[in-house]
């Protein structure tokens, strides 16, 4: 048994067999079952890619190769091969290992996203940095569907036809992405993984010839590979393709990566992994609940922290709603690979014909909600905060800039806790501030997201509705269709201070003011984007100092609009904007950029106390 947190670099894989390989396997397996399991962290996809991860470092030079992980979350086993095994306690936690690759953490992080599709347009640019003539070697690995998303194939589109240079591509293909995958091109790789005519005359060519041959002639062989199989989207683009090969097999992972190890020009090696291997209970997780876990007990797979009844996220809540309305009218739900994410399993049951999820796909989704819209549909987008920024564009013209009615949920606005600075949701606000048309409003509690919801219906006008990664009390049961105004509203009256907040900060504040008798006014500033001036003006009629308090960036945020209404002694607590949100729980980060009870009390004190002058 092979002690993991002593490694310290992938040096010492060249003097074990392959059956040690296999070993050692078997022990980083149990090695992440155990630390994932009280730290949290995407666990699936990492027990799938033990071998191809070992495998790479058994023949490329770990000192003269560069392996971008796509999106970054399956490389924990990376990790622990370059030295940071002894750390794992520390993962995802404040000041700890990071949950994605990251370059402050080590040299062997050459590239970092926390967002899908990057890893093949990364390779291109650092390859042609490096040169025709480097000896240095490129390798991108890309799984859980991010083969799928545009970038992917702009990517490949640009390598395939670029001279001189010999990248390698390795399609981790687990047949997930969170979930099970999506789409056409899962088609196209189920008719990849299944060609058993094509495996055994690759392995009857491979056992024939020796490598150099194989190497030397690999246009021969693409002959052959093109006979007996035709419409292979990868050498289509450019590439010579090679599998599909078994990932978990070490023995035949390691004989194709030497087999392309030296290949010239652009490469495509599919590898066939089992997420989830390892453990019984993720191996049959076909739903995504073993992708990204919170801590859990291993023998039940059950998280350690239960939650009480009727508490249920914000997401939950969204997803309850939704069902709620969709009994009395008819709209569609459209969702880039977050069913599981944004709790749809349940509507999906319901309504399969009206939940549309396309995959990896943010900027195909949000004009496809338009084009559904503009044919005489009502859609609901949504998507988390931090993938939201990937469409941009067209939310800003093929949505806001033509005025088209798509309600658009943002999931996992604010801070977002363990997954670090890559997904923090606090760029959202300024996001769809910088848009025309549109209206943006955020539920304090869930009779306001069912609400809310409701209103935005009924408006002719694109309506964002933010929610955060938050547990909130909400008995379904008893779940009515309100209607809630787009306006603001007081909550709590007082003589020395204005408090603005939004969403579930809102109540936050006010169990701080109860519990320190602050004498101030408290108000719900639920409509973001345009503002409620008619409240507005009549708080500025009051003569007091305001303290504008959100979870967001500094740019575009309601303290800045505040602001520029001339208003008079205002202070903001929120992030500025050349900070990076570090990793920690939303708590922790919370208290470390000023919104704990004993600084907002201070801020709040400061200001009352420029009445009493």
């Amino acid at each position: 048994m092979f002690d993991i947190s002593k490694i310290e670099n992938p040096e010492f894989l060249n003097k074990i067999t392959t059956k040690e390989k296999e070993a050692l396997a078997a022990d980083i397996r149990e090695f992440l079952i155990a630390n994932i399991a009280k730290t949290g962290g995407h666990l699936a996809s990492n027990l799938g890619i033990v071998e191809l991860s070992i495998a790479l470092y058994s023949v490329f030079d770990y000192k003269m190769t560069d392996i971008i992980y796509d999106v970054g979350h399956q490389s924990y086993v990376h990790k622990i091969l370059t030295g940071r095994a002894k750390y794992f306690t520390s993962l995802r936690q404040k000041d700890g290992l990071s949950g994605y690759m990251s370059r402050r953490e080590s040299p062997y992080d050459v590239f970092e996203s926390g967002h899908s599709s990057t890893s093949i347009s990364a390779l291109a640019g650092l390859m042609l940095a490096y040169g025709k003539d480097s000896k240095r070697k490129v390798i991108a690995v890309i799984g859980d569907a991010s083969i799928t998303n545009g970038v992917s194939f702009e990517a490949l589109n640009y390598l395939g036809t670029l001279k001189g240079y010999s990248p390698l591509i390795i399609l981790n293909d687990n047949k997930m992405g969170i979930s099970k995958s999506v789409g056409s091109l899962n088609l196209v790789f189920d008719k990849l993984r299944s060609k058993k005519l094509i495996i055994k005359t690759k392995k009857i060519l491979n056992n024939i010839l020796p490598k150099f041959l194989t190497n030397s002639f690999h246009r021969l062989k693409r002959a052959v590979k093109g006979y007996v199989q035709h419409d292979n989207i990868f050498e289509d683009l450019g590439f010579d393709y090679y599998g599909p090969v078994d990932g978990n097999n070490m023995k035949s992972i390691i004989n194709a990566l030497e087999r392309v190890k030296d290949v010239e020009g652009p490469v495509l090696l599919h590898v066939l992994t089992e997420k989830g291997k390892g453990y019984t209970l993720a191996e049959h997780d076909d739903v995504g609940n073993f992708h990204g876990v919170e801590p859990f007990d291993v023998k039940t797979g059950k998280p350690v922290n239960k939650k009480l009844n009727n508490i249920h996220s914000f997401s939950e809540v969204v997803s309850e709603s939704l069902i709620k309305i969709r009994e009395k009218r008819d709209f569609y739900i459209i969702t880039p690979a977050m069913k599981v994410g944004a709790k749809l399993e349940k509507f999906a049951k319901l309504y399969p014909d009206s939940l549309i999820d396309v995959g990896i796909a943010e900027e195909h989704a949000t004009v496809m909600a338009s084009g559904l819209v503009l044919g005489g549909k009502r859609v609901v987008l949504l998507m988390y905060s931090t993938f939201a920024q990937r469409a941009y564009d067209f939310f800003l013209n093929d949505i806001c800039r033509s005025n088209i009615p798509v309600i658009i949920g943002i999931d996992r606005a604010g801070v977002v806790g363990r997954d670090g600075p890559t997904h923090q949701g606090i760029y959202d606000v300024a996001m769809f501030n910088s848009m025309p048309n549109v209206i943006i409003v955020e539920p304090r509690n869930y009779e306001e997201v069912i609400g809310l919801f409701m209103t935005a219906f009924e408006v002719d006008k694109p309506v964002v509705i933010r929610y955060p990664r938050k547990d909130i009390i909400c008995d379904f049961n008893n779940l009515e269709l309100t209607y809630t105004k787009f306006s603001w509203e007081i909550v709590r009256n007082g003589n020395k201070c204005i408090v603005l907040a939004y969403g579930p900060m809102v109540d936050y504040l006010d169990k701080i003011i109860y519990k320190n008798n602050l004498d101030v006014i408290l108000c719900n500033c639920r409509l973001l984007k345009p503002l409620d001036l008619e409240m507005l003006n009549y708080l500025k009629s009051l003569n007091l100092p305001f303290l504008v308090i959100e979870d967001v960036v500094e740019c575009a945020s309601l303290y800045e609009k505040i602001k520029a209404q001339d208003v008079k002694n205002v202070k903001g607590i929120n992030f500025k904007t050349d900070e990076i949100i570090p990793q920690g729980s939303i708590n922790e980060v919370l208290e470390a950029y000023g919104f704990s009870e004993a600084n907002i009390v201070k801020e709040i004190n400061q200001l009352c106390d420029l009445i009493n002058i």
